[in-house]
């Protein structure tokens, strides 16, 4: 499931900022260990050393948050040296503030995309060091993943999981179109999903084709396709490309083929994750949506004969089949911890491959360990052996950790976008200005 923050439009509940004072035991050293005397002569054991306390704060609410208390047990159980104490505190903001004002937690969850903020504005502690002295091996994690939390070169962070989107579809609705299978390049979608589309007498749409139910997804589409947005090195704008051209293209020609106002009625009639949830209801042929999706469909008995593809490629480019674009959730140490060592030891021990495959199964995600993936955990799952199969493509790519990837996303994508789907703009001059204000933002 998806963490529950204001971002993803789920928990925002007040929390207060919560100072965990590090307890020192006996002299109190500087380093937050205590010191012991020698066992006087005869003694039968020399004194016991106290536990340091670590800072746990986490996003997550409800059953997920418990899913991390159970986490922390399992690790203030597995060894004396440590306690961590756990916190929920869904609102990020109000973790990046007590951080920086020295009141935060030791160590606590994020997004990948605020890796670059968190390392630039000194709130993120850069790893490279204590994965260096402990020999701590990066080779089994998804590449994809493990990019996204590095930051100018060096680790600020380590990835949680891994999120590719597929192209979940309606099998009856295929089947009654004549069609056996799902599309696998950008025309085969856009033709089927014309096709597929069924409208009422006034015009307005009773079965939807595209996928753009819960939104216009032009950033998934533009991946699925083979295209980026931004060169790996965060120096270039690559928004001027076929693939990119022809994602915009397909959500041009069907919103004016079929109407903006139409298709944001379907958009305004169902909750998204809910049974009236048009695809949930029937009414959507294609979706391109998460693990998630998968996950609640099951949990809530919806009866629906779906199934699940990779995203289409750009057509007449085989070659880049299975692309997609990789998220992470990510779990950083605050540069000014209290307790540095027992984060890390804490942080090694969630990202062990248990006990991420432990974590991650228990909120309905991929972890992004390929031996974490092997868990027979993920068999209970609904579609994560697909999902894991997914993030294994070696055309699946992560967005650069760079400092304008913010407002890359939320300003110039999104304004330059909404302009066209409401067609005061054509396709090639939305390519034209995304381009052009995106290599402004790298400069």
């Amino acid at each position: 499931m998806i963490k529950q923050t204001g971002k993803r439009k789920f928990l925002s509940l007040g929390v207060s900022v919560l100072v965990l004072a590090l307890a020192l035991a006996g002299c109190g050293g500087s380093d937050g260990k205590s010191s012991s005397s020698a066992a006087p002569s005869g003694s039968a054991a020399p004194a016991k050393t106290e536990r340091t306390k670590v800072s746990v704060w986490y996003l997550w609410g409800g059953a997920e948050g418990e899913v991390v208390e159970q986490l922390i047990k399992r690790f203030n159980e597995s060894q004396d040296k440590y306690t961590v104490e756990g916190l929920s505190v869904p609102d990020e903001q109000k973790i990046k503030v007590a951080i920086a004002g020295g009141n935060g937690p030791d160590i606590t969850d994020s997004f990948a995309e605020n890796v670059a903020q968190y390392a630039e504005e000194g709130i993120a502690l850069e790893l490279d060091s204590l994965i260096e002295r402990d020999g701590y091996d990066l080779t089994d994690f998804i590449p994809a993943s493990l990019e996204q939390g590095k930051y100018n070169g060096k680790y600020y962070a380590l990835p949680l999981n891994t999120t590719v989107y597929g192209l979940f579809y309606n099998k009856k609705l295929l089947a009654d179109a004549g069609y056996t299978e799902p599309p696998k390049t950008s025309k085969e979608l856009y033709e089927m999903a014309v096709k597929l589309t069924k409208t009422n007498s006034d015009g307005t749409i009773s079965v939807l084709g595209y996928p753009v139910y819960p939104n216009f997804s032009f950033q998934q589409l533009a991946y699925g396709f083979g295209g980026e947005l931004v060169s790996a090195d965060g120096k270039t704008a690559l928004i001027d490309s076929e693939p990119n051209r022809l994602a915009l293209q397909g959500v041009y020609d069907y919103t004016k083929q079929f109407g903006i106002d139409n298709i944001k009625k379907v958009q305004a009639s169902g909750k998204w994750l809910d049974p009236n949830d048009p695809f949930m209801k029937g009414e959507q042929a294609f979706r391109i949506d998460g693990p998630w999706l998968s996950t609640f469909m099951k949990n809530n008995n919806i009866s629906l004969d779906y199934g699940l593809a990779p995203l289409p490629y750009a057509e007449g480019h085989p070659e880049l089949e299975g692309s997609g674009l990789n998220g992470s959730s990510i779990f950083y140490i605050a540069n000014n911890a209290k307790n540095k060592e027992g984060a890390w030891e804490f942080m090694k021990f969630m990202y062990s491959s248990e006990e991420l495959a432990t974590f991650m199964s228990g909120m309905g995600n991929i972890p992004a360990r390929t031996s974490s993936m092997a868990s027979p955990l993920f068999s209970n799952i609904a579609d994560a052996p697909t999902f894991i199969e997914f993030s294994k493509s070696k055309n699946v790519k992560s967005m650069p950790n760079i400092r304008a990837l913010n407002d890359i996303q939320n300003k110039v994508i999104k304004e330059e976008f909404e302009a066209m789907y409401n067609m005061r703009q054509t396709p090639d001059e939305t390519i034209k200005k995304m381009q052009d204000r995106i290599q402004g933002l790298l400069k």
